[in-house]
Parts: structure tokens; C-alpha cells; sequence
């Protein structure tokens, strides 16, 4: 009996010891991430974010929780399209600080698993509102030409 409790406890920690899954740290990965961008933690969500895009993803983030704001965000979809690139649906609500109108988009995030992790690599939005994503200017119209439309008095 001395010598089977050591055992079992050997054995029991060992199984606490198992590699997670690479979808378990895809989802930890994804949400921790776009909860911090619901929340206006860019420093956090940046750290998700591969290297090699980090400008663009912060540049078209810039108006996140200055100018847009963020209502409710949820994982709607995962899919491992192998296993270290995987896709991640978002649905976002949203609205600018200047309106009272509220915004839905849903972005497509790809990710992939390099060794330090899960990192996001690209997204778009597949839906809803599309001007989510892109840049705007102080005055708050957007700087994408084929989107702002002139005022006529």
C-alpha cells in the first residue's frame, strides 16, 4: 500500500502534464486576444499578433477605443484548417463615440501556430459593417477615398 500511493500520485501528476491540444490554445489565444480589443487593451492584443503584420493590425486599429467603440464581441466560429493555421470568426458590435448608431461586423481571423504560440496573421471582415477595419481620420471620416462621400448643402 506504501508503495502504490507514491505511485498513483506519480501517475496523477503526470497526466496534469500533457501538451494542450492546438485548438485548446487556439482558443485561449483567440479570446484572450479580442478580449482585449473589446476592452481598449491594444498593448495586450498586440502581444497576439505576429510580427510581421504588427504595423498594419495597429494602424487599422488606431480608432479602437478612441473613435469606435467597442459594445459586445463574441467567437462565433472556429475552424483548423491544418494543424497550425486555423481560421476565427468574430462577431463585433460596434459604434463610433460620435453616433448614436449601432454597428455589427463579422471579421475572419487567420492564425497560425508558430513556436511561441498562436498568432494572428491576417483578418478581414466577411460581413456586416466593413468600415470596421479601416483607417480614420480626426474628423472622422475614413481615408479609404472610395468610402467617404462629400456633403452637398
Amino acid at each position: 500500500m506504501r508503495r502504490a500511493l507514491p505511485l498513483a500520485f506519480v501517475l496523477g501528476l503526470s497526466a496534469c502534464l500533457t501538451p494542450r491540444a492546438p485548438a485548446e490554445r487556439l482558443i485561449d489565444a483567440a479570446y484572450d486576444h479580442n478580449v482585449a480589443m473589446r476592452f481598449g487593451r491594444m498593448d495586450i492584443a498586440l502581444d497576439y499578433v505576429a510580427a510581421k503584420v504588427k504595423d498594419d493590425w495597429s494602424r487599422r486599429h488606431a480608432a479602437w477605443g478612441d473613435r469606435v467603440r467597442v459594445v459586445d464581441l463574441e467567437l462565433a466560429g472556429m475552424k483548423l484548417n491544418n494543424r497550425d493555421e486555423a481560421e476565427v470568426r468574430v462577431r463585433i458590435a460596434w459604434q463610433r463615440v460620435d453616433e448614436a448608431e449601432l454597428r455589427t461586423s463579422l471579421l475572419v481571423q487567420t492564425w497560425r501556430d508558430e513556436s511561441s504560440g498562436w498568432h494572428l496573421g491576417a483578418e478581414k471582415c466577411a460581413s456586416g459593417d466593413k468600415t470596421l477595419l479601416e483607417e480614420i481620420e480626426e474628423n472622422g471620416a475614413e481615408r479609404n477615398p472610395s468610402v467617404a462621400l462629400d456633403t452637398v448643402r
